[in-house]
């Protein structure tokens, strides 16, 4: 699968099936910055997979890290369904994922997959830690949009945060609604 900045392939570690996930060489950046940031976002990522399981949040173990690629377990399912019980639990992963400071950059149905009843989290890339209320509004805002217009949906979502969240949620929520005001002024 090729994305903006990597392609994800099946492999096989010992044995076992396994994914790798390589950055790709940005051809228009110059090399020696195109290498550090790849090198960066490659260690960076490793550091979220591994920092959102201590927070009890499924997603791939990380598996062996080299300079551009990650070799992680590899998750057998397909995107949730945007469904009830399935949103409030979008909710209450996010703000497990906050509770450790950790801010996706990229938290939509298309970087969650669905193996049975377990929901995991993929595709850290885009991802960073930070404390500021602004970067975990981004997320939960980032999140509605995917969502759409569904109000049924929203507050599913919204509620499965605030269960994890509590006190935090209200003032990130807030700030939600100044995210969403400069967007749609911006389009």
């Amino acid at each position: 699968m090729l994305g903006a900045e990597a392609i994800v392939s099946k492999g096989h570690l010992l044995g076992t099936v396994v994914a790798v996930k390589k950055r790709i060489e940005k051809k228009y950046r110059v090399k020696k910055l195109d290498d550090l940031l790849r090198r960066e976002r490659t260690k960076s990522e490793a550091r979220l997979l591994h920092r959102a399981k201590s927070t009890g949040v499924l997603c791939p173990v990380v598996l062996e890290v080299s300079e551009f690629e990650i070799v992680m377990s590899f998750v057998s399912g397909k995107r949730p369904k945007i469904i009830g019980k399935n949103v409030r639990d979008f909710g209450v992963l996010l703000a497990k994922l906050h509770s450790a400071d950790i801010i996706h950059g990229d938290y939509t149905p298309a970087n969650l997959l669905q193996s049975g009843s377990k929901l995991y989290v993929i595709d850290f890339g885009l991802g960073f830690v930070s404390q500021d209320v602004e970067d975990k509004a981004v997320d939960v805002f980032t999140m509605l949009r995917a969502i759409g217009n569904n109000e049924k949906m929203n507050n599913s979502f919204l509620d499965g945060y605030k269960s994890v969240a509590k006190d935090k949620a209200e003032k990130i929520f807030g700030r939600v609604k100044q995210v969403e005001k400069r967007v749609r002024y911006a389009n």
